[in-house]
Parts: structure tokens; sequence; C-alpha cells
């Protein structure tokens, strides 16, 4: 479990929102941005609790290892969009306990830019409450829809029986409790983390 004081929580907003920012002005295709973010080792480090690598590190040197560097000169702001978008992540990150990965499919950074003018004055709740809403059923309902899978096509690519994929979609069956070997094909053929169709992290905000 791991523990974020606040002066990490601002560290990782401001992180992450000059990731997306800084990317998104270099022209980056939100796809290539959300995958970047997601399998880096700073944030696939903070999933696993581990939170040194950005504590320790200026925003300008995470970029660098996370994207190839162009000249563009950028600054954060944390009081415009991007600032909004980071913090966003990092309160759905700490209050859902999921994936970078797993918020990306969730909440796009494409759909949660245009969210901005609708949220970005309101209580972080609100926010909370429209993540929790599109997770109706399961992250692996989720994963499956934005991925275009029926359950009888990730039935056949994967031999599991048609009944297990239903029972672990609409949350009949915890995915947690599944073997491995066969949470492993179900990521394998989505082409996730593991760790992305687990319904928790277990991580916890100090």
């Amino acid at each position: 479990m791991i523990y974020l004081s606040d002066d990490y929580i601002d560290k990782y907003g401001n992180t992450l929102s000059y990731l997306i920012g800084r990317s998104i002005s270099e022209g980056y295709s939100f796809d290539y941005i959300e995958k970047s973010i997601s399998y880096s080792l700073a944030f696939s480090e903070l999933e696993s609790s581990n939170v040194t690598r950005i504590a320790f590190s200026s925003m300008e040197k995470t970029y660098s290892d996370i994207f190839p560097l162009n000249s563009n000169n950028y600054e954060l702001n944390v009081y415009d969009i991007y600032g909004w978008v980071g913090y966003t992540y990092m309160n759905l990150f700490l209050s859902l306990e999921m994936t970078f990965e797993m918020l990306f499919y969730l909440i796009p950074i494409k759909e949660m830019l245009k969210l901005y003018p609708i949220y970005h004055e309101m209580d972080d709740r609100h926010m909370l409450d429209y993540a929790k809403e599109k997770l109706k059923h399961s992250q692996l309902d989720v994963l499956m829809k934005r991925k275009e899978y029926s359950n009888k096509t990730l039935s056949i690519k994967t031999s599991l029986p048609i009944s297990t994929i239903n029972a672990l979609r609409y949350g009949n069956r915890d995915i947690s409790k599944l073997e491995a070997d066969k949470l492993l094909l179900i990521a394998h053929e989505l082409k996730i983390k593991m760790e992305t169709l687990l319904p928790s992290l277990h991580l916890q905000k100090q």
C-alpha cells in the first residue's frame, strides 16, 4: 500500500500536467502520449508503490526520459487546462486505485480536454462520479468496449469459456481471483498490462 503526502501529490500532479501539456504542444498523438506515460518507468513505479523517481527528478528530466526531446520551450501553468487535466488524473488515480493505462482507457486525454469547460470549476467529486458511471460493470468491460471486443470474440481468442468472459465482464466473478495464466491470456489479447485488469492497486492517499 502506498501513502502519498500532499507534497508528493503536488509533484506528481505537476509532472503529469507538464508531460501532457508539453507532449500535446509538440504534436504527439493522444494514443502515443497515453501509452508512453502508462508504460514509463516513473509511472509504473508509482503504481507499484515507489514514489522516488518523479519526486526527485525535474519535470524536464522526466519528460526527456519518456519522450524524444524537441526544441519546444514549454512552461507549465497549473491553472490552465493542462494543469487541471494532470491533477484530475492524479485524483482519479488515488481515488480509483487503477493503473494509468486503465485511466486513459476510461477517460482518454482527448475526452478529458473536452470535459474541462464543464468540470474544471466543480468539486473533484463530480469527476469521480463521472468516472465511476463509466465503470458500471468492470474494467474489463471498459477495455472490451474501447477495443470493440465481443464476449464471443474474446472467448475464441483466449480459449476461455464465454460464460467466464461474461461473468468477469459484468462483475459476477472477481477477476482478481482468476488464475494468473488466464489473466495473462486476456491481457495479452487486449495488449495491456496484466495489472490494468485488476480492480484495485490498493493505493491510498495519506
